[in-house]
């Protein structure tokens, strides 16, 4: 079964026919695990993960913040 690589966490995932434990977020081009997604269902803290908030400069997006300045997750597709 395929595996994908989550930009969060850096942990694998499998993501295929039978399983999805993970999920592709097209708008931001990057892929995260389903704990990830779930741990982090509120908004994701800049400061734990600058490497999000690089990625998402560096292709010239504009995050979604939320009230605590949490990033929040963009509206799926």
């Amino acid at each position: 079964m395929p595996t994908r690589k989550c930009f969060l966490c850096g942990g694998e995932f499998q993501s295929g026919r039978r399983a999805h434990l993970g999920r592709q977020v097209k708008a931001w081009d990057i892929a995260v695990c389903d704990e990830c997604y779930a741990s982090q269902r509120g908004g994701i803290v800049p400061r734990v993960y600058p490497r999000l908030v690089e990625h998402l400069k560096a292709r010239g997006i504009e995050p979604e913040y939320e009230a605590h300045g949490w990033i929040r997750w963009p509206l799926p597709d």
